[in-house]
């Protein structure tokens, strides 16, 4: 890497320092960058009218995606809102925008459904308990995916039920059919997770002076997906540190971006305590 030191969070404009990063050298980009026109992240910081997101957050994505080695994954955790009434429409233009116009390539999107929330529906709204997790790559063929590591336990009516065996029916060569009870192969270290999560919302983290705290969860979850040990570890928007936390957790190595000077010493703080705690 060109003039940085891993496990460093370093001030700045996300745009700028990351074109002080090499050409595929990141092994995962997880973040969860400021939303469109919804929270105030410092006085430096604009809060974006969502017509201008996408225009305003793709030569990030293109740098990004320069950074990534052919393995590598970014994972985006945003959350759209309504504009006059209206759900808007700029996660999907984003998508759209960057597979049709940029090297990015969307892999997969999960769906996190909050354990806990505030209510903000009304007498025609729903509740809105989820938010976007996009999951985008630079190589479909080559990226990284453990996915032994995150495996989730059987339910015990799976295992009984698979105990007792599924028929085959199959038709042999004189067209009879034959019945052929078979139990079905259980993975042992569990089943495949499916592509919603239920993670509890950090926002009222006690002491914790970012209004948009990152939930721990998230970034625990995908670094053991898609990294190994060592591997280098991004978090373009650092906000209270929680990436960089999760990565020392979990033996990776990790580099972060900052724009508001004053979640610096936050996230220092945080950070020295997981390393003592470690």
């Amino acid at each position: 890497m060109i003039n940085m030191e891993l496990n460093k969070v370093y001030t700045g404009d996300s745009f700028e320092l990351i074109k002080q990063v090499d050409d595929d050298s990141i092994d995962l980009i997880v973040t969860s960058p400021p939303y469109a026109d919804t929270k105030s992240y410092g006085k430096k910081i604009n809060v974006l009218h969502p017509d201008k997101y996408v225009g305003w957050i793709t030569p990030l994505f293109v740098e990004m995606n320069r950074t990534l080695k052919p393995t590598g994954s970014i994972i985006w955790n945003i959350d759209d809102k309504c504009h006059k009434k209206l759900r808007h429409t700029f996660v999907f233009d984003l998508i759209h925008h960057l597979t049709h116009h940029t090297d990015v390539k969307l892999y997969d999107y999960y769906i996190w459904s909050k354990k806990s929330f505030l209510p903000n529906g009304g007498q025609k709204r729903l509740n809105h308990v989820t938010e976007w997790i996009l999951h985008f790559v630079k190589d479909q063929n080559q990226v990284k995916f453990n996915m032994d590591e995150v495996r989730e336990p059987y339910a015990k009516s799976t295992i009984k039920r698979c105990k007792k065996g599924i028929a085959d029916y199959s038709v042999n060569e004189d067209g009879i059919k034959n019945s052929n009870p078979g139990i079905r192969n259980l993975n042992k270290k569990g089943k495949t997770p499916s592509n919603l999560f239920w993670f509890n919302t950090n926002a009222t983290t006690k002491g914790n002076k970012h209004p948009a705290p990152f939930n721990k969860e998230i970034p625990l979850w995908f670094i053991k997906a898609l990294t190994d040990e060592n591997d280098v570890v991004l978090d373009p928007f650092m906000g209270s540190g929680t990436t960089a936390k999760a990565a020392i957790e979990l033996n990776r190595q990790w580099l972060g971006f900052e724009l508001n000077e004053e979640y610096i010493k936050m996230i220092e703080e945080r950070i020295k305590i997981k390393q003592l705690s470690l």
